[in-house]
């Protein structure tokens, strides 16, 4: 079992991944934080506007802090550190908590291509 979460969306059901911890399971759980919600910043005409921004939380240590004993925790910057946070989840012996920390503005294709074309978005007539 695999998730992959933004932090700010995280931020709001975070404390349910000790239900994964209560029933033995062990998923492998991906944070991505870029200090705060990337699609709403796509989407804006200011995306530095501040209501995009969220509180700055230890990812890493929350499976800890809920509970999840036994959990193979790891906060990366860096692709080296991706790679081995990545090489100990593949062994699949206990569940994995990841916290990925991008660019603040770092996004995929399609995302991009949304923010390319925001004025579109905000035409009236």
């Amino acid at each position: 079992m695999v998730l992959i979460t933004g932090e700010g969306s995280h931020q709001l059901t975070a404390q349910e991944i000790c239900q994964f911890h209560r029933l033995g399971l062990r998923p492998i759980i991906f944070v991505l934080n870029n200090s705060g919600y990337l699609i709403e910043r796509l989407l804006c005409k200011d995306p530095d506007i501040a209501y995009n921004d969220v509180a700055s939380w230890n990812y890493a240590e929350l499976p800890h802090a809920l509970g999840c004993e036994g959990w193979f925790t790891q906060r990366v910057t860096t692709l080296g550190e991706l790679d081995e946070a990545l090489a100990r989840a593949s062994q699949g012996e206990r569940a994995t908590y990841i916290e990925v920390v991008t660019d603040t503005h770092e996004a995929p294709p399609l995302a991009n291509k949304l923010h390319d074309n925001v004025n579109t978005l905000y035409h009236f007539e």
